[in-house]
This record gives C-alpha cells, structure tokens and sequence, in this order.
C-alpha cells in the first residue's frame, strides 16, 4: 500500500511539473513579465493633436499609435519648457527648470545633477543614447551624457538632414550590443526631423508639391520673415510638411520596436515615449517654438507601455508632467532611490490602473535669451500653471498676467485675468507656491562662453535671429 501510493505520488508529481512546464509556454499561464529594461525615445517637436491616438484625423503616427493602444495615454500631459534643453533636462532628472538650472542657451546642466542614466548605471544597467539635437550633444558642461557607457550624436546634423534612418540604425547596433550582454539596460534614443525646417516626403503623399510661394524649400528665417504675409492654405501646407515628417519618424520608430521584438525582448522591456515640446504654427503670431508657453508648444503626447500592463489601454485624463517620468520610471523598474526629491509623483499607479490620488497643478517655465541679442524677439521669461481648466501664465519682466479658460477656450484667445480677479490671484499664489518648492535644493547653473559654432548652430535651429 505505501509502494502504492509512493508510486502515485511520483506519477503526480512528474505529470505537475509537465503541466508547469507545458503552461510557461502558454501566454494565458504566464505569470507578471519581469520589466528588465527601458527604451526612452523623446521625438523632438511633435504636437500632442497631431498623432490619431490624441484625436487627430490623419494618421501620422501608426507605430505610436499601437502604442498607446496597448499602454497608457496621458491624455494632458505638459513638457516643461518649449524647447529643448530643459524640457529634457527636466525628463532626466525629475525637477523643473527652476531646479535643474538650465533655462537660457547660456546655462549648462550641472554635473552635479543626478541624471536617470547616472542611477540606472549605479545600479547595474548597461546604458546607450543616441540622439539627433546638438543641444544635447556631448559637449563640455552640458551634463546630459551623465551615467551613459555609450553617447552617440553623429546624426546632430543641423535643420536640412533627415536622420530618422541614422538614428534607428545606430539604435539598433546597441541593441544588438546590449542584447548580448544578459543584463539590464537604457536606451535613450531622440529623433530629431520633425523640428524645422519642414522638409517634404513624397512617398508619404499628405502635402502637394507646392501652395502659393511654398515649395517646402524655405528655412525658419524665410518663413518668419514671410510670416504676415501667408495665407491660411500656404500655413495649412507647411502643417501637412509637418506630418509627413512625424510619419517618416514614426517609420524609423517602428522599425526600432520590430527589431526590439526580433530579440525576444520586448516582453520584458518598458517603452516610454515623450516629445520635449510642441510647434507653433502661427496660432498666436509666430511660427517655431520657444518664446511662450501656449498649448501648443507645451502640451505634449506621452505614453508608457509597460510589460505587467500591455494590453490593458488605459487613458490618464488629468494633468500631468513631463517631470514625472523619472520617478515613474524607477518604480516601474523596481528601482528604489531615496535619496533624491523630485518635483513630480510617480506615475506608476495610473500605469498599473490605480485610480488618481488627486489632480494638482503642473508648471511649465521659459527663460530663453538668445546669445548675443538680449532684446531679440525670441527673448522670453515667463512661467504657466496648468490644472484641471484654467491656466495661468505670467511674464517675469513684466508681470503681465494671463488667466484662459481651457475648456470653454482651448486656444487661448481670451485673456480672463482681468474678468476673474479672484480666479486670477488664487493661481498666482498657487504658481508661487510650486516655484518655492522648486528652488527648495536648486542646483546652481554651470554658465557657459558659447563658441561661435555653437552660436551658428543655434542660429541654424531658429533659437537665433539672422
């Protein structure tokens, strides 16, 4: 009797570990996917309404789209600044401008900053960037190559090359390279070819060869210097220019995202994607970025797929920041560091489904003062406060406020600050209030001669008038 059931329980024993075995292969069976590493990709310049996932009536963005369709969307989410090198400084290291320090073209992230490369590394990830903007190349001071084994800004070629290709190929040689290693890692990977000028791709066919004056030939300066003088259809043009480009990077994106799948390594990998800040097309007088904070240049599409919650689409709808992402990201890859205060909560709740804990205020902040031209029209001081429908925006020279009502004025056209006096002061204080939290431990800028290079760069960019 004891041989017996001795016997039974070996046949038992050996048909449960063929059941486990059996059902690991099964995705139904599969128990929460380990999220070993990250891919972080920032397309420059690219409008939240612009993608169909966010509302749009053309579809610029399929690869984008899939995403958000098995992620999180935030449905409001904000950069922190309308250009560049402090909306990603904010990305990586959780603070606002005010707290990070880079705020003009002279200003320099210190190295004293904690980045999300640095604390990755610290802990045993392998770390990768390749990037496509000369403001975040590796240059002296700059800060943003921090933490990173491999740094790549070969494709930082200036407004007339179109380095989605490039980028996508060098993005895919890490991977490789990393793939082979067995351990965890970041990949940051910036796409730059939205960013102006807005060059023409026929293969995808939304623009026509030519409107009016516009061939898709012109530069940012001729076309500022066009700017009281285009119709509604030669604007309408270099907006349909606009979405070839962000369907000829989402092209490159999406073959990024085939070859991470090709190394069976999407299922344990976190994808986030953010743009760093939005583009004008003469909605409130200009054309470019940098100079306001309207929502159209600091609105911004983001989402998170993350492996434990992939096909669960979920839509965030209240406001949130770009600031956010560092924090979201540790928790999401388990990493704990205490050590640092950031400026924004972890998401990570709202990615797992958790219900909001309370919709705050989000800051969105300008200091740009052009090298060489202090009273440049480009100059800019000011800082926005956005909550659940109203807005507020205030001028730091001037002190000049503006109160909008995003909900019933989306685009910003009716100044309510002197109809809603009450309104208006409680923002205001409210604004001061998130600006003394964020000087509370502010790094102190590195402040930077820029060469002459650098300047024409800039000047290249549209940061610099001619």
């Amino acid at each position: 009797m004891a041989r017996a059931r001795a016997r039974r329980s070996r046949i038992a024993g050996a048909a449960s570990a063929w059941l486990l075995a059996l059902c690991a292969t099964l995705p139904a069976c599969r128990g929460p996917a380990e999220t070993r590493n990250l891919v972080f990709i920032v397309v420059d310049t690219l409008r939240w309404d612009r993608l169909a996932s966010y509302g749009y009536h053309r579809v610029t963005s399929p690869s984008l789209d899939a995403l958000a369709e098995e992620g999180t969307r935030f449905e409001r989410a904000y950069a922190t600044a309308p250009w560049t090198m402090p909306s990603i400084a904010s990305m990586i290291t959780g603070r606002y401008p005010t707290g990070h320090g880079v705020l003009t073209a002279m200003t320099a992230m210190p190295q004293s900053a904690i980045t999300l490369a640095e604390i990755l590394y610290g802990r045993g990830f392998r770390t990768a960037g390749v990037v496509s903007n000369h403001l975040i190349m590796n240059r002296r001071g700059k800060g943003f190559t921090q933490g990173f084994e491999i740094y790549q800004g070969s494709e930082s070629k200036g407004h007339d090359h179109m380095s989605t290709d490039g980028i996508t190929n060098q993005a895919i040689h890490n991977l490789d390279m990393l793939a082979t290693t067995g351990d965890r890692f970041f990949l940051f990977v910036h796409y730059f070819d939205p960013h102006f000028n807005y060059l023409p791709h026929p293969e995808v066919d939304f623009a026509p060869p030519r409107v009016g004056r516009l061939d898709g030939s012109h530069d940012i300066h001729q076309l500022r210097n066009l700017l009281k003088h285009l119709s509604q259809q030669e604007i309408d043009f270099l907006m349909d220019l606009y979405d070839e480009e962000i369907f000829f990077t989402d092209t490159g994106i999406a073959r990024l995202l085939d070859h991470l799948r090709e190394l069976d390594l999407y299922d344990e990998t976190l994808i986030v994607m953010a743009s760093d800040h939005g583009e004008e097309f003469r909605e409130h007088g200009w054309i470019g970025h940098t100079r306001t904070l309207y929502q159209e240049l600091v609105r911004v599409p983001f989402l998170i797929s993350s492996p434990n919650q992939r096909n669960q689409a979920r839509v965030v709808p209240e406001p949130v920041s770009l600031v956010s992402i560092l924090p979201t990201v540790l928790e999401l890859l388990g990493v704990e560091e205490s050590g640092l205060a950031f400026h924004g909560p972890s998401l990570a709740g709202r990615v797992r489904g958790e219900p909001a804990s309370g919709s705050g205020y989000v800051l969105a902040e300008v200091g740009f003062l052009p090298p060489g031209q202090p009273q440049g029209a480009k100059r800019a001081f000011k800082k926005a406060l956005m909550g659940e429908r109203y807005k507020l925006i205030r001028d730091e020279e001037t002190d000049a406020l503006e109160l909008y009502d995003l909900q019933e004025d989306p685009g910003e056209t009716d100044n309510l600050a002197d109809a809603r006096p009450e309104l208006r002061d409680r923002l205001v204080r409210e604004l001061d209030q998130q600006l003394s939290r964020a000087r509370d431990g502010a790094t102190a800028p590195d402040i930077r001669h820029l060469t002459d290079e650098e300047i024409e760069t800039l000047r290249e960019l549209g940061y610099v008038d001619p």
